[in-house]
């Protein structure tokens, strides 16, 4: 049964309510079971940083068996430059870029969730190998590394002309309930060169919980 279908059947077996926020849910909905479906107009996660975040009014949230799972896409954006200074180690160093407001989202998940991540970067440094990575903390706490990430190489792009990269992934291994991705960046080389500057743009993250 698809997530259409799962839906419709929901509505017509009265499954389905709308609550204010997860407090109410919780109360209204003491037992739940796998598929349940509850809408929230005023939820208090989710939640973002960045210059534009994407906070829908009200989301959608499904039980998997474990956990309220929200299934509405949550994102955020920030244009303004950032700089980050790495080392081209052969296990990638990630950092929190300084300048502008780094991205973050906040949202309740289960063992998993969709991700969408972009960025620009920008280097004098000919070897240099850009890769951008998650550290999810919360319910969970997992370090960033290149399993869960996007990244390239280039040779002569300079701190003016640089490449946008972006990738799409599931990330996996998450303990269910509230986790917060953040974005880090890193140089994935091993070139062993160190203090690598970086100019960091146009960031944008987009998570979706999977139940």
């Amino acid at each position: 049964m698809n997530n259409i279908e799962t839906g419709i059947l929901a509505i017509e077996t009265g499954s389905i309510g709308v609550y204010t926020n997860e407090a109410a849910r919780d109360t209204a909905i003491t037992s739940p079971t796998e598929g349940m479906y509850a809408y929230l107009t005023a939820p208090t996660v989710p939640a973002a940083t960045g210059e534009a975040t994407l906070l829908p009014t009200g989301i959608q949230t499904v039980y998997n068996g474990t956990v309220w799972v929200c299934v509405t896409p949550v994102g955020t954006s920030s244009v303004t430059t950032g700089t980050a200074t790495v080392n081209q180690s052969g296990t990638p160093t990630f950092v929190v870029p300084a300048g502008g407001t780094n991205c973050s989202v906040t949202i309740s998940t289960g063992t998993s969730a969709l991700v969408t991540i972009n960025s620009s970067f920008g280097t004098g440094n000919a070897t240099s190998q850009g890769v951008i990575g998650l550290a999810v903390t919360g319910a969970s706490t997992i370090a960033p590394s290149l399993a869960f990430s996007a990244g390239h190489g280039w040779t002569g792009y300079t701190s003016v002309n640089y490449p946008i990269i972006t990738n799409t992934f599931v990330i996996t291994g998450l303990t269910g309930g509230a986790n917060t991705f953040t974005m880090q960046f890193a140089d994935s080389s091993g070139a062993g060169n160190t203090g690598i500057a970086f100019r960091i743009g146009r960031r944008s993250l987009m998570i979706q919980g999977i139940a």
